[in-house]
C-alpha cells in the first residue's frame, strides 16, 4: 500500500475546461487507514452554481483498468466548486492488492450550467359556447367564467334545492296515498288531502326548479364575458451552455 501512496503523491489533476474557465482540481491528499484510501482534494477556479462530474480512474501495474465500486464521497455527478473534498475507497474490498502498484488518478468534467426553456401555452380563451355548456349541468358555473365571480354559483344551491324539495314532497304525496289507500273510516280523508296538499307542493317546486334552470341558461347566452387584461411581459436573464448571457422575455395574459 505504500506504493499506492507514492503514486498519488505525485499526480496533479487539472479540469481540462474551456478557455473561458481555469477550473483546477489540486493534487490529491491520500491517506490509508482501516482497509480505506482517503484522498483529499480541492476545486477551485469556478464560480457560483458551477458543478463537476468527478471520477477515479485506477490503473494497476500490468495495465488494467480498475473500477472502484466502493467508493463514496465527493465523487459523481454534480460536485459543487470548493474546499475539502473527500473521495473514501475501500480498496480491499474491492480485491486491490496491497503490495500492487495503483496509478490513481481523479477527472473532472465540468457541468453545462442548465438553459432554462419556457413552454408557451396558448392562453385558454373562454367562449360562448363555454359559458353555456358550462351552466347545463352547473348552474351558475358559466357566469363564473364569464365574470369571474364566484356569486352566480349560487343557482346551482336554487336550483338544485328546489328540485331536491320537490322530490321530497313527490316522495310524501306517495307515501300519504299509499296510508290512504291502506286505512279505511275517518282517517283515510285525511291522508287523502296530505296526499294532495304534498302533490301539489311538489308540482309548483319543481315548476320553479325548471324556471330558474331556464334563467340560468338563458342568462349564461348573454351575460358579457369579460376581457382578459392586457399582457404582462417579464423579463429575465439566463445563462446559455457557453457562458453567453441571453435575455428573455415572458408574457402572462
Amino acid at each position: 500500500m505504500k506504493k499506492l501512496l507514492l503514486f498519488l503523491l505525485f499526480i496533479l489533476c487539472v479540469l481540462s475546461a474551456k478557455s473561458q474557465s481555469k477550473i483546477l482540481i489540486s493534487k490529491p491528499e491520500p491517506s490509508y487507514a482501516n482497509n480505506t484510501l482517503v484522498v483529499k482534494y480541492d476545486i477551485t477556479g469556478c464560480g457560483t452554481g458551477q458543478f463537476i462530474d468527478i471520477s477515479l480512474k485506477a490503473i494497476n501495474s500490468k495495465g488494467d483498468t480498475i473500477r472502484p465500486s466502493y467508493i463514496s464521497g465527493d465523487i459523481g455527478p454534480r460536485v459543487n466548486c470548493g474546499m475539502g473534498k473527500v473521495i473514501e475507497w475501500n480498496v480491499v474490498k474491492d480485491n486491490i492488492k496491497i503490495d500492487d502498484d495503483i496509478e490513481v488518478v481523479i477527472v473532472g468534467k465540468e457541468v453545462a450550467p442548465a438553459v432554462s426553456i419556457m413552454n408557451y401555452q396558448a392562453a385558454n380563451r373562454i367562449t360562448r359556447r363555454k359559458v353555456i355548456g358550462s351552466s347545463i349541468f352547473v348552474p351558475g358555473l358559466g357566469q363564473k367564467m364569464a365574470s369571474g365571480k364566484g356569486g352566480y354559483l349560487l343557482f346551482s344551491g336554487l336550483v338544485y334545492g328546489v328540485a331536491g324539495a320537490s322530490a321530497y314532497f313527490f316522495v310524501m304525496n306517495k307515501k300519504y296515498y299509499t296510508d290512504y289507500k291502506n286505512i279505511s273510516g275517518a282517517g283515510a280523508d285525511g291522508y287523502f288531502s296530505k296526499s294532495e296538499k304534498s302533490y301539489n307542493m311538489g308540482r309548483y317546486l319543481l315548476y320553479g326548479a325548471a324556471g330558474a334552470w331556464v334563467t340560468n341558461f338563458i342568462w349564461s347566452a348573454v351575460i358579457p364575458i369579460k376581457a382578459k387584461s392586457a399582457a404582462i411581459p417579464g423579463v429575465g436573464i439566463i445563462t446559455t451552455p457557453n457562458r453567453n448571457l441571453m435575455l428573455s422575455a415572458k408574457w402572462t395574459f
